[in-house]
């Protein structure tokens, strides 16, 4: 047999002893191309340093194969720890340089992750949106709220009259206001005598008049001076210069209205002198406000009462405070008036309505503390 023949007929042998013993690939023939084996050594050696691998030498060609005895033929299946093992040799690496190399790249991998900004979701953009716009909104609001308070606190608004709750100087059930503005002139005593007397109150129970002046929105009470001048009564200067703003006239329904007057003084020594001199025209100036007795004949009784009356106010005692009181032909007392403590002065009609007012006022006082 000629050489060239002979060289072909091992080539074939070759080949079909790869495909039988490549155990790695399921029985997959290895390509003989020089491409398939370096491509091989430089997936191991890319493992090491992300570096190109060159191999050290040039695979052998079909042609140049030696034909051996299969009994003797070395193997040449190639495999990835041949290949590392061959890496290492050719470029003198240890596997610390491996290890290094791995940690060094996956270092890298981690770093770039981490550089890499993750994209909002769209719900969550969604909901960021809404929130700014809202507190967008807010402060627009809050800006306008600012303006428009400055505004008004600077004068450029009318201003706002609040109604106060009208005092009283102790509790009472029944309430009512009787304003100047609706009163005819000089005809005070007459509107106010029939709030007093006339009104239906409940039995033991104690009404209130409120005497204002101004308009509905910025009235207030007149104070105890202005009452007095209102009504023409004859009061000494000597008590009314002591009397203080605050003041209250009222009725207790014991039977029937039992009218009261109650001012506030700031000078107990010249209130008691301006109450002595004063019971001189006590009865005449209270006689149509409190419907004393005679008040039903008119001008005639008044005009028969003067300081020469032979009735006089004496000296008597109820819950254990010092009083004056005036009685009438029988004996029955139709005027007192008494200053329990150092600033307060009662006027009424008879002791039960006294008492009432004593109690009250020591509630109220009760209630302070």
């Amino acid at each position: 047999m000629p050489p060239e023949e002979n060289k072909n007929n091992n080539i074939s042998d070759v080949n079909s002893l790869r495909i039988g013993i490549d155990p790695v690939f399921k029985g997959a023939p290895v390509q003989q191309k020089n491409t398939t084996t370096a491509n091989i050594g430089a997936g191991a050696f890319n493992i090491l340093n992300n570096q190109k691998y060159t191999p050290s030498q040039t695979a052998p060609s079909p042609q140049s194969i030696p034909v051996t005895n299969p009994n003797t033929q070395k193997s040449i299946v190639r495999t990835y720890k041949g290949d590392l093992e061959s890496a290492i040799q050719n470029n003198h690496l240890s596997s610390i340089n491996i290890a290094i190399a791995e940690n060094q790249k996956m270092h890298s991998q981690i770093q770039a992750e981490q550089k890499q900004p993750e994209p909002a979701a769209p719900a969550e953009y969604s909901k960021n949106k809404i929130i700014i716009f809202i507190s967008i909104i807010l402060i627009v609001l809050g800006i306008i709220g600012v303006i428009v308070a400055f505004i008004f606190t600077s004068g450029g608004g009318s201003p706002v009259t609040q109604v106060q709750e009208l005092p009283s100087l102790i509790t009472t059930e029944h309430k009512d206001e009787l304003s100047l503005n609706t009163i005819p002139k000089g005809k005070l005593l007459e509107t106010l005598s029939a709030k007093l007397n006339d009104s239906q109150i409940t039995v033991n129970k104690l009404y209130n008049t409120y005497i204002t002046t101004g308009t509905s929105t910025a009235r207030r009470l007149i104070t105890a001076g202005e009452f007095v001048t209102q009504t023409g009564f004859n009061m000494p200067d000597i008590l009314k210069r002591t009397l203080l703003p605050d003041y209250m006239i009222g009725t207790y329904s014991f039977g029937k209205n039992l009218p009261f007057i109650i001012f506030k003084t700031s000078y107990f020594e010249n209130a008691y002198a301006g109450m002595l001199s004063w019971e001189v025209n006590l009865k005449k100036d209270l006689l149509i406000l409190f419907k004393l007795p005679g008040y039903e004949n008119g001008g005639g009784l008044i005009a028969d009462l003067t300081p020469t009356d032979n009735k006089k106010f004496e000296d008597g005692v109820i819950v254990n405070k010092d009083v004056r009181i005036l009685r009438d032909e029988n004996n029955n007392v139709i005027l007192l008036y008494g200053i329990i403590d150092k600033e307060t002065i009662i006027i009424t009609v008879n002791e039960t309505a006294f008492k009432e007012i004593i109690d009250r006022l020591n509630k109220e006082k009760t209630l302070k503390r």
